[in-house]
């Protein structure tokens, strides 16, 4: 009985800590082509008032080598009722300080690939809304955000 119990427990712990949030972050060093390295269901802001909101996620690893890096962008600004945003920082090869402006509604995707050739490497998503008008709710986001090893 008393090992039915302790096998009992020990698979209850082993359920718990395998729940986890949306973001997947994996940090090896020789991590193999094909394997995800980070992922995020969706970074996002949403404002049904006027004003201002911003949300970023960053990611940093010791990986070198290849990855590409996708998500799709949506949005339902209309200016100039609203404005909005986004950004995808990193410091691979080449530098990419992507911020593009968003003007009208949007839903595309996003692809790039990077190298990184030595030490530390980071990414960072930002999303960013300003809405001048209350008339319904706005929002800007990073849906599916992936980086894969190449």
């Amino acid at each position: 009985m008393r090992y039915l119990l302790m096998l009992l427990l020990v698979s209850f712990v082993s359920i718990l800590s395998s729940c986890g949030d949306d973001d997947t972050i994996t940090n090896n060093p020789g991590v193999p082509a094909g394997t995800v390295m980070y992922s995020a269901d969706s970074i996002s802001v949403w404002l049904s008032t006027t004003g201002f909101a911003r949300d970023s996620v960053s990611y940093s690893t010791s990986e070198t080598g290849s990855v590409k890096v996708e998500f799709t962008i949506q949005s339902n600004v209309d200016t100039p009722s609203a404005y909005g945003k986004f950004g995808f920082y990193t410091n691979a090869t080449p530098v990419v300080p992507y911020i593009p402006n968003i003007y009208a509604p949007i839903d595309e995707p996003f692809s790039t690939n990077l190298s990184f050739a030595s030490g530390s490497t980071y990414f960072a998503f930002m999303v960013q809304l300003n809405n001048y008008t209350a008339t319904f709710p706005r929002y800007v986001r990073l849906k599916s955000v992936k980086v894969t090893k190449q």
